[in-house]
């Protein structure tokens, strides 16, 4: 048996100090195996969202260790790619640069940048809003291209928070 994509053991995690200390995520153990498809389902407020920031390693944890084949999650990496529940697009860039400035990151050269941005928002159906800003575009359409955004530097794990809800059923 292969060891494991993602290994979350004894995580704990916290929020405040003193008696207004609230523990959020308690003794959060889970193995995911490669090409593995989990969803995590609980209540409002219940840590869903607090656990995808701490494995995307956006935010700190009390106790615990995390790692991605075997290595640890200490800050945030492009073997993991993210969709927030908003988008979080950055509203100077039109929508093939904000996908641009990911693969940037990635260390892609400005040609395939641009050419893996296009085939990204061609993917998501948003080919004619390429270089329409944020503010020019639905919150559906601004959601689609944080999608192709992830998407589009090919990270190891996909973490989604929420992603759907601003679209509609046919998308």
């Amino acid at each position: 048996m292969s060891p494991p994509k993602l290994r979350i053991a004894g995580l704990h995690k916290s929020f405040g100090t003193g008696e207004r200390r609230t523990e959020v995520l308690r003794d959060i153990n889970l193995d995911l195996a490669d090409n593995e498809f989990v969803s995590l389902v609980g209540t409002s407020g219940c840590g869903k969202s607090t656990l995808l920031s701490i494995v995307a390693g956006l935010q700190d944890f009390d106790a615990g260790d995390l790692s991605i084949d075997g290595a640890p999650i200490l800050q945030p990496g492009l073997d993991r790619g993210v969709v927030f529940q908003s988008y979080t697009l950055l509203p100077w860039l039109t929508a093939r640069q904000n996908i641009e400035f990911a693969l940037k990151a990635a260390g892609y050269d400005r040609p395939t940048c641009r050419r893996i941005a296009l085939e990204h928002l061609e993917l998501v159906k948003l080919s004619d809003s390429a270089d329409r800003y944020p503010a020019e575009l639905s919150g559906g359409m601004k959601q689609r291209v944080a999608i192709a955004r992830a998407l589009s530097y090919r990270p190891k794990m996909l973490l989604m928070d929420e992603p759907f809800g601003a679209l509609d059923a046919l998308t």
